[in-house]
């Protein structure tokens, strides 16, 4: 079977429009490099460095944000990089990508990409559910009565 580099990139949908999602990714308490996401299997998630904005050579209106992350077990061993990338899915989602950090995946054995996947899987299921849950957060506002 041929493997190419696509084949490897896990798509999410955050069910929250990108500028909700913006003002998570630019708060510093919610998505510094020094927090962790549990995802289960004692393994952590922690971002490398805080969300960046990517410029496209198409314009401001495709912007994306990318981040640098990495799974590591609660002994601090690193199991997987990954490149985390936020783009506008809609009007009112987000899209979540998570990339391998691997010059050449498709050269994994059979283990090593059944691993990726299970933890590509988590990363991608436990970010969507993080972010989501803040962008919510931060776009509530008190009812009135």
């Amino acid at each position: 079977m041929l493997f190419n580099r696509p084949m490897f990139v896990l798509q999410r949908r955050i069910n929250q429009p990108l500028e909700a999602v913006e003002l998570v990714l630019c708060d510093p308490v919610a998505t510094r490099s020094t927090s962790t996401v549990p995802l289960g299997d004692g393994l952590d998630l922690a971002l490398d460095r805080s969300f960046g904005v990517t410029f496209p050579p198409f314009g401001v209106d495709n912007a994306s944000w990318c981040a640098p992350a990495r799974v590591s077990t609660r002994r601090g061993r690193t199991v997987e990089q990954f490149d985390i990338e936020i783009n506008a899915w809609d009007g009112r989602s987000t899209e979540l990508l998570v990339r391998p950090r691997a010059k050449h995946p498709h050269r994994w054995s059979g283990r090593r990409m059944r691993r990726y996947f299970e933890v590509a899987h988590a990363t991608a299921d436990a970010l969507t559910c993080h972010i989501g849950a803040q962008a919510a957060a931060s776009q509530r506002t008190p009812s009135l009565v």
